[in-house]
């Protein structure tokens, strides 16, 4: 017997709620999601070819549990439907049906494991009850790698090159979605898609490393989520699927595509109206045809091992130097002075007091508090910089927009500096009713870290003045 906590508040004592602003933030990329025409077309494809397998899935496993079926009838059964009429549910991949293959084919005791497996895709009754049953088979089948014929690679892209498949996502991830058949309200989908959405949007959901507790931690997230954007289980994991295939950073790793199917989504350019949320109906008439559903298999579990990635700390310091390069003195907000970057704390790189703009003591203040700020002559702004790389962007923005109310008639430009993967999220914020009344989504402006640690080279040795970052920007009401 694997000892787990036998409360479930326990198991999801990392949680963390979900602030008032978050789900403003997930209402907006909900709407965006609803005014897409393509999005909506496959989500009614995507629900209507899954309503149509689901019992059939939920027959065949509920027969295995019961006895009805062997162990070999179930794999084969599973083998053969989910390259075909069952894939709506992506389970053909390295988590599904090669999962099983392996586990059958390498299995000592076949009695045994048939055994295990009844006892593991039975949908359990309560929390507690699944997290013992999920670390039982995830102890009991994850360890030693399984590995895999080639025959058992058949119609996937994701198959590990080395041959081995049995890591612990994948024995959480096939029973998962077993429980997810048969329930699919409590138990949602563990999908590489919507775990890496809830990670980048305001980080809802971060992986521990260990997936039964991370499946737990993801469950409390996705379904209180869903809940509060008033949508079902299936229409999140389908925005979470639509946002992530729109982003190019992670579209190519999380997306195994139909053989009729374009390599890569691309970006939409419809962009949310707030002010006229849009409700989903069944009919698509108004659509264009819905592309070959793209299918998505999970990785082998990292957790989450994003790239590196530069940090808040390390953006100011690069738009301080950067600054003083194209001959501009830099004020960096006093509350950062202590932060160093190598052994350069950042104050060293800012004048020691900003000096007085000619504006009202409010908007002076508020100007203290930006992150990087750009002085040219006695007095004048050049530029102004949020970095917004661990913090809730909307906070950054509100800070810009107290200072346009306040200033209505500043001239200097604004800018966002967030991580490539967040600026499809500035954007949505700009979109913000109060934001676009003060005219923020038509004076600030942004650009990715990336691009900026790209551009140093050009920047310091062929720019003149800082009317040069305005090449890395694009306006927020740009498409």
């Amino acid at each position: 017997m694997v000892a787990v906590p036998s409360a479930r508040g326990a198991y999801l004592a990392e949680a963390r709620p979900r602030t008032d602003l978050e789900t403003e933030s997930w209402r907006l990329l909900r709407e965006e999601w609803a005014f897409d025409p393509t999005a909506r077309a496959e989500w009614e494809d995507w629900e209507r070819r899954r309503s149509r397998v689901q019992p059939q899935m939920v027959r065949s496993l509920r027969r295995f549990i019961a006895g009805g079926m062997g162990l070999e009838q179930f794999r084969a059964t599973f083998d053969r439907r989910t390259r075909t009429d069952w894939d709506a549910f992506a389970l053909k991949g390295a988590s599904g049906a090669m999962f099983l293959n392996a586990l059958v084919k390498h299995a000592d005791h076949p009695v045994k494991l048939a055994r295990r497996l009844r006892a593991a895709l039975r949908a359990p009754a309560t929390v507690d009850g699944a997290a013992e049953s999920l670390a039982e088979f995830v102890a009991a089948v994850a360890p030693p790698a399984l590995p895999l014929d080639e025959g058992d690679r058949t119609g996937t892209e994701h198959a590990p090159s080395d041959g081995s498949v049995a890591q612990p996502v994948h024995a959480a991830f096939f029973a998962t979605m077993c429980w997810h058949l048969q329930d699919p309200d409590r138990w949602p989908a563990f999908q590489p898609s919507s775990r890496r959405v809830l990670h980048d949007e305001e980080e809802l959901f971060t992986p521990t490393g260990d997936p039964v507790r991370d499946y737990l931690l993801f469950r409390e997230a996705f379904l209180s989520l869903a809940a509060a954007l008033s949508l079902t289980v299936w229409q999140l994991e389908h925005l979470c699927w639509w946002h992530a295939a729109r982003t190019p950073d992670t579209a190519g790793d999380l997306m195994v595509y139909d053989e009729n199917a374009p390599r890569r989504r691309p970006r939409s350019a419809v962009r949310s109206d707030v002010g006229r949320p849009r409700r989903l109906t069944s009919s698509a008439a108004e659509s264009r045809p819905a592309r070959s559903m793209v299918r998505e298999t999970p990785p082998p579990y990292v957790p989450y091992t994003q790239p590196p990635s530069l940090d808040h700390t390390h953006v100011q310091w690069l738009l301080a130097k950067v600054g003083h390069q194209l001959g501009c003195q830099v004020w960096v907000a006093a509350n950062d002075w202590h932060r160093k970057w190598g052994d350069e704390p950042l104050g060293t790189l800012s004048v020691p007091t900003l000096p007085p703009l000619g504006m009202s003591p409010d908007s002076q203040r508020l100007v203290a508090m930006i992150d990087v700020v750009w002085l040219t002559g006695v007095n004048h702004v050049a530029a102004a910089f949020e970095v917004e790389h661990t913090t809730s962007i909307y906070s950054g923005l509100l800070r810009m927009a107290d200072l346009a109310a306040l200033a209505p008639n500043l001239s200097f430009p604004l800018y966002v500096v967030a991580p490539k993967a967040r600026l499809a999220k500035v954007r949505r914020e700009l979109a913000r009713p109060t934001f676009r009344a003060l005219g923020l989504d038509r004076r600030c402006r942004y650009f990715a870290s990336e691009a900026l640690l790209r551009a140093l080279p050009s920047l310091t040795r062929w720019a003149t003045g800082p009317d040069a970052i305005e090449k890395l920007a694009e306006a927020g009401n740009d498409d």
